[in-house]
């Protein structure tokens, strides 16, 4: 079982933190809320759509980040940019300002001729993210934005997702870096083993885990999910 009675409910506009070791579910959560993986029971609602019975409505609200985004590395930047936004609908007019003011803001105008291929991880996720947010979708589903990035690279990034929420985009976060899901979201649910060990601002969790008030997310983090750890085993 992958997924064990988990139930969510994130407020429209939210940052919403998901937390968890290896192999707790989270990317299946993520993947079951944006319609990748159809899930055995339950539903899933964007607003009033059902992501299973009303797929294309529900999936034109939301930009989703995969943990490892496929790009098509044949193409230029500029090139894969226009692919997605017109896959996306977005207007010939608006997409091409949409993708100007991005690769500003990201510093890659001078990577705009350049293939995909060549780029580095950081310049590759960063081409994934724009390539997430050019519909200006209402809900972002971002799983491990920063994995192998570069100091400065991560800067930009934590910007970025900093400026989608000041634009009241609700924002589910999937991460290990504890400090992001601390800073930028304002609620947490912590996963371990399929089911959800807890849910609630910072200092809600440090209750919970029994830390002192001012203990380290990280801190809360391994008190909750060892003590779920230390459950015995189900055959």
């Amino acid at each position: 079982m992958a997924l064990d009675n988990v139930s969510l409910k994130i407020a429209s506009g939210e940052v919403f933190g998901l937390l968890g070791p290896n192999g707790a579910g989270k990317s299946t959560i993520l993947k079951i809320m944006v319609g990748i993986l159809r899930p055995t029971t339950g539903t899933i609602r964007l607003g009033e759509h059902d992501i299973v019975t009303d797929p294309e409505k529900a999936k034109k609200l939301i930009g989703y980040l995969p943990e490892n985004p496929s790009l098509y590395t044949g193409l230029t930047t500029l090139e894969f940019l226009q692919f997605v936004g017109k896959i996306r609908g977005v207007a010939d007019d608006l997409l091409d300002q949409k993708i100007s003011d991005s690769l500003k803001s990201f510093g890659l105008e001078e990577k705009r001729n350049s293939l995909v291929g060549s780029l580095s991880k950081g310049m590759k996720q960063k081409v994934a993210l724009i390539a997430t947010s050019l519909h200006s979708p209402s809900v972002l589903v971002l799983d491990e934005p920063l994995t192998a990035l570069d100091p400065k690279t991560r800067v930009s990034v934590k910007d970025w997702i900093g400026n989608q929420t000041k634009r009241g985009v609700t924002t589910i976060l999937s991460t290990h870096d504890l400090d992001v899901a601390q800073t930028h979201a304002g609620r947490i649910a912590i996963i371990d083993h399929g089911k959800i060990v807890a849910v609630g601002d910072v200092e809600s969790l440090r209750r919970l885990a029994n830390t002192a008030s001012d203990a380290r997310l990280e801190d809360v983090f391994l008190r909750l999910t060892e003590e779920k750890g230390e459950e015995p085993a189900r055959h």
